[in-house]
């Protein structure tokens, strides 16, 4: 455990770490590529290795150096039939869609939590195209058996709880041999996601068209040299704009582009609602002010700074209502419960009503032990609380590797705790 220390910088400047999903999905299209691809600025996370990992067990040849990665061999024969995901659901849906492909049998399992979050939708859509699944209650612990998507002309996706499934789905269509096309027939939740797999595929020259509500990819051969650089994560800035907004202190973040292919963006625009002042530079962004007002808005397509944003509500004139967040039940944790539990924790007040989050600023809160429920998001949140709350405890404080390792360095203000 940690004990967050009250703030006393005026001014702080972050180097933020690479994005987590572009990290991730740059690799996988890098191993459905024969040609060689080189990764600038990629995030070694305990997410990310577990997908780099697991597509070495699928046959790809991935070389992890100081400041890239390189792939220079597609997946397809395995070296490895068990594939442990931790408590990573973004690798899960990434990559069982893929396992049909290779020419032998994939088992994946995963952590206690992993096992809880709902896997039925995807292994459903699966074996309606005739993949060969063995499950238990459709969940982990699965095995995927070599087969190739069965009336791939048309898959029909509906009511998912991730727009990861989509991704995960979109990454096979590349190795058909036959044309294919995933149709939407309702919303898809968290849609800017896969909005950013659309645009770094098209980006990387993969033939692809994109309707409405409907995806056509057709037969192809993934066959480019390919130079990529990541950009910055703006999820982990979204931890700062709340310490800069929390504090009246000014951060300023380096190497950020904006716009960006992330939707979490958004944080931005969020912060001059609620009173905070950003400037975009041409190579960094800076955000200083205060909160004048409350917050009435939208969050169903940015649920990983719902955390963040809940944290910024309980300093805030006014309350903060974060709508459409019933998803955020399905997360490395039930993120609805663990909010509501912290909030309460340190004498705040939140409540959960038809989908939308509440939070009632309070005027005085108490220190106390946050309970992270091993989720990364919810530990760096609730830390940027504890710059303004004396004596807040941060439990299980290495849960930020999945994300974000070097937070804690990063935040400079702590000390260790029995």
């Amino acid at each position: 455990m940690l004990r967050v220390l009250f703030n006393n910088e005026s001014e702080k400047e972050i180097k933020l770490p690479s994005s987590k999903s572009v990290t991730h999905r740059i690799v996988i299209l890098a191993s459905l590529n024969k040609g060689k691809t080189t990764i600038y600025n990629p995030l070694i996370s305990e997410d990310t290795k577990i997908t780099i990992e697991a597509l070495k067990s699928f046959g790809a040849e991935i070389e992890v150096l100081s400041d890239k990665i390189v792939v220079s061999k597609p997946i397809g024969k395995v070296h490895n039939q068990e594939i442990f995901l931790g408590n990573s659901g973004s690798s899960a849906r990434f990559l069982i869609p893929l396992a049909s492909f290779l020419d032998k049998s994939i088992t994946f399992s995963g952590s206690e939590e992993l096992q809880k979050r709902p896997f039925s939708e995807l292994i459903t859509i699966l074996e309606n195209h005739g993949i060969s699944i063995k499950s238990n209650n459709k969940t982990l612990p699965i095995t995927i058996y070599p087969s190739l998507f069965q009336n791939s002309d048309e898959i029909q996706i509906a009511k998912i709880p991730s727009s990861q499934i989509v991704t995960g789905l979109l990454f096979a269509t590349l190795l058909q041999n036959s044309n294919s096309k995933i149709a939407f027939l309702d919303e898809i939740p968290s849609f800017p996601y896969l909005k950013m797999t659309i645009k770094m595929m098209k980006n990387l020259a993969i033939n692809l068209d994109f309707e409405e509500n409907r995806i056509s990819i057709p037969k192809q051969n993934i066959n480019f040299n390919w130079n990529y650089t990541i950009e910055n994560d703006l999820s982990a800035a979204s931890y700062w704009v709340a310490f800069a907004l929390i504090n009246q202190t000014k951060v300023t973040f380096r190497n950020c582009l904006l716009p960006s292919l992330q939707g979490d963006e958004k944080i931005f625009e969020i912060a001059e609602k609620i009173g905070g002042k950003v400037i975009v530079k041409k190579d960094s962004v800076e955000i200083s002010g205060k909160i004048e007002k409350g917050l009435d808005f939208d969050c169903e397509n940015i649920p990983d700074i719902v955390p963040t944003l809940a944290v910024l509500g309980m300093f805030a004139p006014e309350k903060f209502v974060l709508r459409n967040v019933s998803r955020l039940k399905y997360k490395e944790s039930d993120r609805i419960s663990a909010i509501i539990e912290n909030i309460i924790l340190l004498g705040g007040k939140a409540e959960y009503l038809d989908e939308n989050l509440i939070i009632f600023p309070q005027k005085n809160y108490f220190g106390n032990k946050i309970k992270t429920f091993k989720d990364h998001r919810i530990a760096m949140a609730f830390a940027i609380a504890g710059t303004k709350i004396p004596n807040v405890v941060i439990e299980n404080p290495e849960v930020v590797e999945k994300s974000y390792p070097n937070f804690w360095l990063d935040f400079s203000n702590w000390e260790k705790v029995e």
